[in-house]
């Protein structure tokens, strides 16, 4: 399998502060990989640390064979990286569709466009005129997964992608992500929705206070 995401011995950094402790993996193409552990283990500092939104150091950390540590979080986006952090982060001023239209990402073969990302996800089709503040948290979620959709992404990282939404939306977002699967995308999440990342066939890697336990 072709490896996507190479990370090996990567550190970060709030100021002084170290979170992460050479952290090593790698997330190969139609591969899904699941952090697991307590609140505080590192989870959402990973996927920070991978896009370059905290202080980081690594012996590699690449996307697609690119080194990735000297890059801009807008250029390692569109190395194919999409990502649903958290807190959503939607522009909840913009209407779910320009929110969708604002991420899109062309590329050649790509499966990914509004038709097929609605088709996935349907339940975004009554929301589309809304603004995002006009919108539930759930829903916002499932925005922020539409969203890194549109990039046409050849690695996902989902930070609790299922995290407060509603059962039938939990399973379009299961079966969107089968999908990206399918089509050759790496998936890097965390979760605690019962049984989603078993689901996926994910490798664990469990995390505990920064370090990868096995």
């Amino acid at each position: 399998m072709t490896a996507v995401l190479v990370i090996e011995k990567l550190n970060a950094f709030y100021g002084a502060a170290q979170t992460l402790f050479d952290v090593s993996l790698t997330a190969s193409a139609g591969q899904a990989l699941v952090l697991q552990g307590a609140n505080g283990a590192g989870k959402s500092t990973s996927f920070k640390a991978i896009m370059g939104l905290v202080t980081r150091r690594a012996a590699v950390l690449s996307v697609n064979g690119v080194d990735t540590l000297p890059l801009s979080i807008e250029a390692i986006s569109n190395l194919g990286v999409g990502y649903v952090p958290e807190n959503r982060r939607i522009f909840t001023r913009l209407t779910v569709q320009e929110n969708l239209q604002l991420a899109a990402r062309e590329v050649a073969g790509g499966a990914w466009n509004e038709a097929t990302v609605l088709d996935a996800l349907p339940h975004l089709k009554t929301l589309l005129k809304r603004n995002g503040d006009a919108i539930s948290g759930g829903e916002q979620r499932m925005v922020a997964v539409a969203r890194a959709l549109m990039r046409n992404p050849s690695l996902m990282l989902l930070d609790e992608p299922c995290e407060g939404v509603a059962p039938k939306v939990a399973d379009a977002i299961e079966a969107a992500l089968r999908l990206a699967l399918n089509q050759g995308a790496a998936l890097l999440l965390s979760e605690s929705h019962d049984g989603f990342a078993q689901r996926l066939g994910a490798v664990v890697v469990p995390l505990h206070a920064g370090v990868v336990q096995a």
